[in-house]
């Protein structure tokens, strides 16, 4: 499974790919964002979407690039994310 996610945190909106794991006989969320390079995870959608926030945050503190990209991609057109099937 493979979804995008959008996070919307005041002003800005990071784009996030969730996709599904099994570890172990556990089925985990891994979310990656598309504008920086964070990722997380959780034992819930809403889990990993809330551990992605809080990453995201912590990467954005300390980098004024980083957080320059997510307010500059806002304003493009948000990527596409389809699958094909061979």
């Amino acid at each position: 499974m493979e979804k995008e996610y959008k996070i919307n945190d005041g002003n800005l909106i990071l784009d996030v790919i969730i996709t599904q794991e099994k570890i172990s006989g556990k089925i985990f969320f891994v979310a990656q964002g598309i504008q920086i390079d964070v990722a997380s995870q959780g034992l819930s959608l809403d889990e990993a979407l809330e551990n992605i926030k809080d990453a995201a945050k912590i990467v954005l503190e300390n980098s004024q690039e980083k957080m320059q990209i997510i307010r500059d991609e806002r304003r493009e057109v948000p990527p596409l994310l389809t699958r094909i099937f061979l």
